[in-house]
């Protein structure tokens, strides 16, 4: 791989999601279990086949809304009623079963869950552990003289049903991509819990880093459909908008600055930076013929926080307005009052 250097203005990040992939039901060792996305992909090129009375089970939150992986991946319900509504409108004989744990179709996609009852698509509710009885629990999927059965707790007749399947669709959550944590430590963005890129404010700066000059959108952010990571986009793009507009750029007024003779180089100001203004300069020259490392601040960065002056052991940084001298000079005239 080659490096290029790209001088730009902005920078807006909508790298994506994957889809996380999965071992159990036998996904990769069974050609009849497929994901969610597989299963709408061969509906869209005419590439499925399921006999006339088949049967299609599909099990949500494969691997998602657990201990691992806490979050709700959103759009998973979604997508598997629209391609049980599919597989109905098809194959009106079939039987295609949901085993759900909770059906957040949230907003108008409520009514892909109204047409899918109405077109029979059958729904039996299932919990990530067993009840006080030992009852439930998880989906279980097995080769039986090779046919695909799925066997679960039904909380409605109080027993357990088998199905036996033509194919099995996965609803696996979709996870952060894999080279993520490179990107956010060359942009210096923080990441969440999650691995995906956590914004500066949910409410007021959602489109925003701490950063100046990045922005988000997209599954980068997190899971969500198309036509919200369009809206989010369009935010990114507006506020992009607002930097690549100006001729110049105003900085804050109060901006840190680092007496880089007295500076150790410990790396603590760097480390400790909430907007990552401050970097390293290796071999720099700080007197005549003075050569050391040493830190220094991007007053485009800083924020005038003054969290690396309060860090800082050596005590070389100091933020315009706020020195020592003022800060004492205050007290003094505060005291005297």
């Amino acid at each position: 791989p080659s490096e290029t250097t790209i001088q730009h203005g902005v920078v807006i990040v909508a790298t994506g999601a994957e889809e996380r992939r999965t071992e159990q039901y036998l996904y990769g060792r069974d050609a009849r279990v497929v994901t969610q996305r597989e299963l709408e992909e061969a509906l869209a090129d005419n590439r499925f086949v399921l006999p006339e009375r088949g049967t299609v089970v599909m099990i949500q939150c494969v691997e998602s809304r657990t201990p691992e992986h806490p979050y709700c991946s959103r759009v998973c319900c979604s997508q598997a009623l629209k391609n049980a509504i599919t597989l109905k409108e098809r194959y009106p004989e079939a039987n295609v079963v949901i085993l759900y744990r909770d059906v957040r179709s949230y907003g108008l996609r409520e009514v892909f869950y109204q047409r899918a009852r109405d077109l029979g698509v059958l729904f039996v509710r299932y919990d990530l552990e067993p009840d006080a009885e030992g009852r439930g629990g998880l989906p279980r999927v097995e080769q039986r003289d090779g046919r695909l059965v799925i066997t679960t707790f039904d909380p409605v007749l109080g027993e357990e049903v088998t199905f036996d399947a033509d194919t099995l669709a996965l609803s696996v959550g979709i996870g952060p991509r894999e080279d993520v944590e490179d990107l956010a430590m060359m942009l210096k963005v923080p990441l969440n819990a999650e691995q995906f890129f956590l914004e500066a404010h949910m409410k007021l700066r959602p489109v925003e880093f701490a950063t100046e000059g990045i922005y988000l959108a997209g599954m980068a952010h997190g899971p969500k459909f198309v036509d919200e990571s369009i809206a989010q986009a369009n935010a990114a793009a507006s506020r992009a908008c607002t930097v690549l507009s100006q001729d110049e750029m105003m900085s804050s007024g109060a901006v840190a600055h680092v007496d880089q003779v007295s500076c150790v180089a410990c790396g603590d100001c760097v480390a400790i930076c909430p907007f990552q203004a401050i970097d390293m300069v290796r071999n720099k020259e700080v007197l005549r013929r003075t050569f050391k490392d040493c830190a220094e601040v991007n007053p485009a960065l800083c924020k005038g926080c003054g969290t690396c002056a309060a860090a800082c052991r050596s005590g070389c940084i100091t933020l315009d307005g706020f020195d020592d001298m003022q800060i004492m000079a205050q007290i003094t005239a505060l005291i005297a009052e």
